[in-house]
């Protein structure tokens, strides 16, 4: 569901950059540099107009750009990385981040800081979220945070109440169950969580735990057992998405159940609704989640995505103007605006708040009414979360399907998660 924890596109090549981006060529004595980030249309279609606003500013510069689904574009990075085809600058996320920069694959922006990349207009706290080991690995592009997607109108038609601060699991589980057995099981009244980290670190946030500590799991057994078992009681409920729609949860809104209309209410974060909005236009609102321990909601203030450079580049410079420009450029911030979630730099997340419509609007007031409840972001998650992440989701999957209980998927789980963090 990435950022969550997102779409099924072909990823651009360099010789088709044209098709996605600003073109490959290059004029004498241009820098020429590539950028690569995961999406939708709609993201594309705004950061491809902002990097020619930033051609037109920087002649000398020539930016050709590639997207890609969040399921595949780690493989696909690493790859690239591997054959020595870095792309220049990289849109990282916060999962990744420790694994990346603990190769030295991530140029250190520590000197540009403050300097050649302004942050003088930032909340310095976020700043620090892409800092590791004292060096500045990245930087946020957006802030956001988890939330329920829904579909008002079932919710309506099965006379139950949208999801508000201070709502239950219990009431969550009812609530998805009395939609879903008001569509005659057609539809679901939530999509299928048990196998996504996102929800499992919100959820255990709520407990006063982490999914980390000390670069160890700082939650029990016991813990994600009760997960799964909630899972479970959904299930049993009548009140989530089939087996056979579990694999479907990070191909990207057009392909989630919600997405398709199997499902009243999904997970994700709220920077991925113009996703959502984009199929199914302003027919999907936004809400806090679930929590069993009062108003305490578990989300935290979650860099978007973040933007590094490539330890490689042969174009530091011009990877580093592109970088401050997409942060700090007025102009810019009004052309991405909320797509990635509220922008880094204060005065453009206040400026552009000004003229939000549509899906950007509704990504801004959800942030808004939550604000008071989010919580600082922890430390960068380490080196193998990435393959974790992917692990809950597919012993989740084995449990769903029926091929292993709950338990024996718990125990391969941990003897796997503990290897993957040495």
């Amino acid at each position: 569901m990435k950022a969550h924890k997102t779409v099924g596109f072909m990823l651009c090549t360099v010789l088709a950059a044209s098709a996605c981006g600003s073109g490959s060529g290059g004029g004498s004595g241009q820098a020429e540099i590539r950028f690569i980030w995961w999406g939708n249309d709609d993201r594309a279609k705004v950061t491809n107009e902002a990097v020619r606003l930033f051609e037109s500013r920087n002649p000398d510069v020539k930016v050709s750009t590639s997207f890609q689904n969040f399921q595949n574009y780690f493989e696909k990075l690493s790859t690239e990385i591997a054959g020595g085809n870095a792309p220049d600058v990289i849109q990282m996320d916060y999962r990744y981040l420790n694994e990346y920069a603990g190769r030295n694959v991530l140029l250190d922006l520590t000197p540009y800081v403050g300097k050649q990349i302004r942050t003088a207009d930032w909340n310095q706290g976020f700043v620090g979220s892409g800092k590791l080991n004292g060096k500045q690995a990245a930087l946020p592009l957006a802030q956001n945070a988890t939330t329920i997607v829904y579909d008002p109108k079932l919710f309506a038609t099965a006379g139950v109440a949208e999801p508000k601060i201070g709502w239950t699991w219990a009431d969550y589980r009812e609530i998805a169950g009395r939609i879903q057995a008001s569509t005659g099981g057609k539809i679901a009244g939530s999509t299928d969580f048990g196998g996504t980290e996102d929800v499992f670190e919100t959820w255990l946030r709520q407990r006063g735990k982490a999914l980390y500590d000390n670069g160890k799991l700082g939650y029990t057994k016991d813990d994600l057992k009760a997960f799964w078992q909630l899972s479970k009681d959904f299930r049993d409920a009548g009140a989530t998405t089939p087996a056979e729609l579990v694999t479907t949860l990070n191909a990207g809104a057009e392909q989630t159940p919600l997405g398709k209309k199997l499902s009243a209410s999904e997970h994700s974060y709220d920077s991925l609704y113009s996703g959502y909005n984009a199929v199914r236009p302003d027919e999907l609102k936004l809400g806090p989640y679930p929590s069993d321990s009062g108003e305490t909601l578990g989300s935290y203030r979650k860099p978007s995505q973040l933007i590094s450079a490539s330890a490689r580049t042969k174009n530091k410079d011009a990877a580093v103007k592109l970088i401050d420009f997409l942060l700090n450029d007025p102009d810019a911030g009004k052309i991405l605006g909320a797509n990635r979630g509220l922008p880094a730099n204060l005065k453009i997340r206040e400026a552009v708040a000004q003229n939000l419509s549509g899906a950007n609007k509704v990504v801004f007031e959800y942030e808004k009414s939550v604000d008071a409840k989010l919580g600082d972001a922890p430390a960068a998650p380490p080196k193998g979360d990435g393959a974790i992440y992917k692990l809950m989701q597919r012993k989740h999957e084995e449990v769903v399907f029926g091929k292993k209980t709950i338990d024996q998927a718990l125990d391969e789980f941990w003897r796997d998660a503990e290897e993957a963090l040495k």
